[in-house]
């Protein structure tokens, strides 16, 4: 059991920790977000234990958490490994303990010292991890009343491959969880994906939120004119206005009283009048060129995570002398235009967990390269960036050494970026890019020449989902430990390879730690010459 001052002094690390940013957009800030729980609970008990009276709701919280310091028990950091677990903690945090904590006359006597350096979720880990669950919906089809009884099972759609099937997602590693939602989650689903405009999603929730009242008698339904208003508005944006007119109607019968619905409903009238016989289906809008091929990839990556993968070829690489006594275990994903490689067991366990604890106090959260050349943070990109440089620390500095012996090309300082440690956070994805500039971006980022090539290493695993996909060439690079993803973004003779294009699908059940190494044109040009002809 960890002493009080122990105690005090890992809270404030990981409150330092994520500082700045959001505790969804990193897994390992939701992890401390699960000892913070715990610790709280144990306060409680131990409060109440001395003589100590606490309201009971706060009592029922901390006996609710007990199962966290059981070690006999699942370990309690897959609660926010599953995104509903990790939904359901954020909420208990940011509402139920934070209320009954307000309760308190006192709250110095129960928790003591903890209470100066706590620091609970805030409503925007709330929203973030509703939106979360609505990507991760939508990247793998996710059957939504699974998802409301707190399975994750994964739906193919009718034009996947056959390598595509369905699949109980939280049955993988046998790590199935007490979770559900509840009536109040899933209006609350729909009211956040209204507040983003994201009406496809909000019908669907608020349409469902509808089914269960109209199925059940529940003491803690929503109102059920709010939500008929909810879903007709929804409706009438989408150009569904004679369901619109209906869920009026319906709204007006429960309270006449009220003029704005006599209103909608005379525009709902009118409307629907001028669409004649159109038949009006739910479907969602395509946001970017290419989305269903990689979704497509993403779930075909969830089950190449637990099952043999196809690949060209495997074979012992020797590419210096560096690995003559432990020769690489290569294996060829794609032979050309890109070259894909994974290089396994590229990396120890010691110098994957140094690199992710070194991570920990630097992160901010992850940007990408903005229409005006600039950082800019997007709401699909839910992860944290540190920068390790070789002076760092030795392993940084050994781990950069490796890469130079591995692809043959300079890592010194001003021919290679440092390595970017990612933490992946609930959704977390990173849409179809090619790690190349081109464009306006050249003019910001190529002062040492373009990116050559990619070397990713993954410095954990995950239990479903998380693969890096590439769209144009139909690869599929699952996440695997202390193996690296190595793949070519130039052509010997300086031409950008397109086909390189990819992205990162977010994880369903796990958490995802990369470590990126690019190395640039600019000091390689005699290890990397130009070939005897332009296609070299």
């Amino acid at each position: 059991m960890l002493s009080r001052c122990t105690a005090i002094i890992v809270l404030a690390a990981s409150m330092v920790a994520f500082a700045g940013g959001d505790f969804f957009s990193a897994t390992v800030h939701m992890e401390g977000l699960v000892w913070v729980e715990s610790e709280m609970a144990r306060a409680v008990r131990n409060h109440v234990r001395l003589g100590g009276l606490v309201p009971p709701e706060l009592h029922r919280l901390a006996e609710g958490a007990a199962w966290l310091s059981d070690p006999t028990r699942v370990n309690p950091n897959s609660l926010v490994h599953n995104p509903i677990g990790a939904y359901l903690l954020i909420k208990r945090l940011n509402q139920e303990w934070a209320n009954a904590i307000k309760t308190l006359p006192q709250p110095q006597e129960v928790f003591g010292e903890m209470y100066e350096e706590l620091q609970l979720p805030s409503l925007a880990d709330l929203e973030g991890c509703a939106l979360a669950l609505m990507r991760l919906q939508d990247v793998y089809n996710l059957d939504m009343r699974r998802v409301i009884d707190g399975e994750i099972v994964m739906k193919c759609r009718p034009n996947d491959t056959d390598a595509c099937h369905d699949v109980n997602v939280s049955e993988l590693k046998n790590r199935t969880l007490p979770l559900r939602l509840s009536i109040l989650d899933v209006f609350y689903f729909g009211i956040v994906a209204q507040s983003h405009n994201d009406f496809y999603h909000a019908a669907l929730w608020l349409n469902e939120t509808l089914a269960i009242m109209n199925a059940n008698e529940c003491e803690l339904c929503p109102d059920r004119r709010e939500v008929l208003d909810r879903l007709a508005d929804t409706y009438s944006k989408l150009r569904n206005h004679r369901g619109a007119l209906q869920l009026f109607s319906e709204s007006y019968k429960i309270d006449p009283t009220n003029p704005h619905t006599q209103t909608r409903i005379r525009d709902e009238e009118y409307y629907a009048n001028l669409q004649g016989s159109y038949v009006w289906q739910l479907q969602r809008s395509d946001d970017w060129e290419g989305r269903d091929k990689y979704e497509e990839l993403c779930r075909v990556g969830v089950l190449q995570n637990r099952a043999p993968r196809a690949s060209v070829s495997c074979r012992y690489f020797r590419p210096s002398p560096y690995f003559y006594l432990q020769p690489i275990k290569m294996e060829v994903l794609h032979e050309t235009n890109p070259v894909i490689h994974l290089f396994h067991d590229i990396v120890s366990e010691s110098e994957a967990a140094r690199m992710r604890e070194m991570a920990v106090p630097k992160f901010h959260r992850s940007v990408v390269v903005g229409d005006d050349g600039g950082d800019a943070i997007i709401l699909n990109r839910v992860s944290e960036t540190a920068w390790h440089f070789d002076y760092d620390d030795p392993v940084v500095a050994r781990l950069s050494r490796r890469v130079d012996y591995a692809t043959g090309l300079s890592t010194a300082e001003g021919t290679a970026e440092a390595f970017q440690v990612v933490n992946y956070g609930l959704g977390g994805q990173y849409i179809p890019h090619t790690d190349y500039f081109e464009g306006d971006h050249v003019t910001h980022h190529v002062q040492n020449g373009n990116r050559v090539v990619t070397f990713l290493l993954y410095l954990s695993d995950v239990d479903a989902g998380g693969a890096t996909v590439f769209p144009i060439v139909d690869v599929v690079v699952p996440v695997v430990r202390n193996s690296a993803a190595v793949f070519w973004s130039m052509e010997k003779s300086g031409a950008v390879v397109p086909n390189s294009l990819h992205a990162g699908c977010p994880v369903l059940i796990g958490s995802k730690w990369i470590a990126n190494k690019w190395i640039r044109e600019h000091g390689n040009e005699f290890r990397r010459p130009c070939g005897l002809t332009p296609d070299e």
